[in-house]
């Protein structure tokens, strides 16, 4: 199979993949849930549409996203804000008809009720009620039951109480939300995200969330087509893996003949420009974040079972869990987006022969345009959880958005900065993009590796789609074609660039065989990655067809890793044929490592949880925060420390190089992560996905759930695999890369300023 076919195939598929999503896009905004301009009872106005959509303000200025969920999206450990309000709906409304309508004023401070598996007739006649749509789309009105309205106003009354006071099993502090008015809005918005969650879409049998969450107790169950799309994902899945089986040995793909040690000795013998000596500044910043995220993780391991507690009182009473999850996020983003900038600035001058005039300083340029971005971004997340922001919430502190938590402005400079970076790049990467300046499979591979570059501006950009006041469900469709196409697709793209460009550079393979490589891996990521972003959309206010495009094209997902898992095993050999001399041995094991967790997290465990009706009982579980953590910290951290190892060991002078300490710190890293997953993660998310089956969702995300022995105790052994990746992972990192800085090999004289 030749590589120009491969290259059209490629650009086709992203075509095709992007054109299934967005058209599909265009009819689901049409579709989404309805905001009504006047809720009303008996003619009597409860709320309205402004007072709803301050609701979603009040959600988003205060981080609440990253303290809890709505239809499952946002923090793991937290309630989920819909799913908790619609069970409370229907214990208050059942409450309303067993009373005849006189129910007590209080009954809001005991909910929700132990869970119960029988149903009775009150039960059915709970269920018709909330399951009728009394939405009018002409008079864009929403009519609700006396018992509905007794409900709502129960609630405003129960979150006013638990924002204003409090509540320790949730972790929320005092003044979580700091004024009564805003209290009230967040309350309409949750009883109308629970409205959406129960009531069916006209002439049909389910939702407008697709029946999710489930709760029995007010007739929310799997739809049937959940099962119909679960059966031919699988059929998928195995269909097209035999034929890219059958591709990858009739083509004779990843082979190639190794020159390593040769190639490898060649790499540290050339000069060390000016701007390659400042893109260790990168490198280390990177590691000091790295640090502290894993610190924050740590921060919120020890919530999951104390709330709101904390060895220093302080910390606890000051420090929420939303502070604590928006800056683990982010500063995962942070320090790994660093490592791939200073790496991209290293390999610029090295493919491209020469150094471009000017180039240190434009590199250091954006090394303060970086830190002044990450610093300001970060510091405006706090102030916007604190709520000392005022009206500039959105532009300076927190978006409220899972995963892109930072202000608006925050998120302009980055962007700017990241274009800022391509230009930087590609300037001195331009000599070799001539006709003749290397062999056309090299060049054509560097081509590869500056498109995967735009990629990944490009996508980010999707963050701007949305803004202040958009509808929940058309934001969060924007918002996943940056974290899922960015991180599932564009991220692979650029991975699989990044390391046929290093496999190439070592001489561990020809730079044809990386080529056609790259060119199937790209392939195989566009055409199952982009239109398997629709598993995000399952349960978010779309319509069914998501389940469809989702399950099947989600369940492809796995094959590009299975390719990935296959080549690591034969780098692995490379590295171990060529000797223990090989310089570059640790870097490659971390790269070796990454492909290993991207078969283990985004392949085995994010395939299971993504078939559709696995996906209804799972979905904001812990089999969720399991995928996430060994595919984004053992996928992309892996692959961002290898990275960095490969950059660093040719900047360091060559007796400073301890490959001991790096040892330490692979296994530390690796064997933490494994601990966390089998020992915390995946059995605390088996547990909680049994129970979400058996007794609602909205009991598996509650207090009583965390509470359970089994829990306590999984939660509280947490503390050893998280130590084992600080103390024997991350720290020894940072000291070498702490002790080895002041050790950088000086510049060359003609190596350029």
């Amino acid at each position: 199979m030749q590589s120009k076919g491969l290259r059209n195939a490629t650009i086709l598929t992203f075509i095709v993949s992007m054109a299934i999503l967005l058209v599909s896009g265009h009819f689901f905004k049409s579709t989404v849930p309805p905001v009504p301009d006047k809720v009303v009872c008996a003619g009597n106005a409860v709320t309205d549409h402004d007072a709803i959509m301050r609701g979603q303000d009040v959600y988003q200025r205060y981080g609440l996203m990253d303290h809890g969920s709505i239809w499952g999206h946002g923090s793991l450990r937290g309630m989920d804000f819909a799913a908790h309000t619609l069970h409370c709906m229907g214990a208050l409304v059942r409450l309303h008809h067993a009373a005849q309508g006189k129910p007590d004023a209080e009954a809001f401070k005991t909910m929700p009720p132990a869970p119960r598996r029988e149903l009775d007739e009150l039960d059915a006649t709970v269920t018709r009620e909330l399951k009728a749509n009394r939405y009018d789309p002409a008079a864009r009105t929403l009519e609700l039951t006396p018992a509905q309205a007794y409900a709502f106003g129960q609630m405003r009354k129960y979150w006013e109480k638990t924002f204003a006071e409090g509540d320790a099993h949730y972790g929320f502090l005092p003044n979580t939300v700091l004024t009564a008015p805003e209290r009230q809005d967040a309350a309409d918005f949750f009883f109308w995200t629970a409205w959406a969650a129960v009531a069916n879409r006209p002439g049909l049998d389910y939702s407008y969330t697709n029946n999710w969450p489930a709760d029995r107790t007010v007739g929310n169950a799997a739809p049937a087509n959940a099962m119909l799309w679960t059966i031919f994902s699988i059929l998928g899945l195995f269909a097209v893996l035999g034929v890219v089986v059958y591709v990858v040995h009739r083509f004779g793909f990843f082979y190639g003949e190794s020159t390593a040690v040769e190639a490898a000795q060649r790499l540290l013998a050339s000069p060390v420009t000016a701007s390659q000596r400042s893109s260790a500044k990168f490198f280390l910043v990177a590691g000091l974040l790295f640090i502290l995220q894993i610190f924050n993780g740590g921060l919120l391991a020890h919530y999951t079972v104390h709330p709101s507690s904390f060895y220093v009182k302080l910390v606890g009473e000051m420090y929420p869990y939303s502070w604590a999850k928006s800056w683990h996020l982010q500063l995962a983003i942070l320090w790994i987006a660093l490592s791939w900038v200073g790496t991209a600035i290293y390999l610029a001058p090295l493919i491209g022969g020469r150094e471009p005039r000017k180039q240190r300083l434009l590199v250091n340029i954006l090394f303060v345009a970086c830190v002044a971005v990450a610093v300001g971004s970060l510091a405006g997340e706090v102030l916007g959880i604190k709520g000392m922001l005022g009206d500039l919430w959105f532009w300076l502190g927190h978006q409220g958005w899972e995963y892109l938590e930072l202000g608006r402005l925050w998120q302009i400079l980055l962007f700017g900065g990241l274009v800022y970076w391509l230009v930087i790049v590609a300037r001195a990467m331009a000599p070799v993009l001539k006709h003749g300046a290397v062999e056309p499979a090299h060049r054509s591979l560097i081509i590869f590796y500056i498109c995967s570059a735009v990629f990944v501006v490009g996508f980010f950009a999707f963050g701007f789609m949305y803004g202040r006041g958009t509808h929940l469900s058309v934001a969060d469709y924007w918002r996943w074609f940056v974290v899922h196409i960015w991180v599932e697709s564009i991220f692979e793209f650029f991975g699989a660039a990044v390391i046929s460009l290093f496999l190439v550079t070592l001489g561990l393979v020809s730079a044809q065989s990386a080529l056609r490589v790259s060119y199937l891996t790209a392939i195989l990521v566009f055409i199952s990655g982009i239109p398997g972003t629709a598993h995000h959309y399952y349960w978010y206010g779309g319509p069914s067809f998501w389940l469809a495009i989702g399950g099947v094209f989600s369940s492809l997902e796995p094959i590009p890793l299975i390719l990935l898992v296959v080549r690591a095993w034969m780098e692995y050999k490379s590295i171990h044929e060529s000797g223990r001399e090989f310089p570059y041995r640790w870097p490659l094991y971390f790269l070796t490592a990454s492909s290993v967790w991207n078969f283990v997290g985004a392949g085995m465990f994010g395939f299971v949880i993504n078939l559709p009706l696995i996906n209804y009982y799972e979905h904001a579980t812990y089999l969720t925060s399991n995928h996430g953590h060994t595919a984004l910290f053992g996928v992309y951290g892996m692959l961002a420390i290898a990275v960095i190892l490969f950059s660093w060991r040719g900047l360091v002078e060559n007796r400073y190089w301890n490959d001991r300490i790096l040892k330490l710190s692979f296994w530390g890293l690796n064997g933490g992560l494994g601990l966390m997953f089998l020992t915390g993660l995946l059995p605390i998310g088996i547990y909680q996905f049994w129970h979400c089956y058996d007794k609602g969702f909205w009991y598996a995300r509650s207090s009583a759930f965390y509470d359970l022995p089994a829990i306590q105790m999984l939660g509280n052994w947490r503390v050893v695999p998280d130590m084992i990746i600080i103390v024997l992972g991350a720290f020894p990192l940072l000291y070498f890369l702490l002790t080895t800085y002041p050790r950088l090999r000086k510049v060359a004289d003609s190596a350029g300023k």
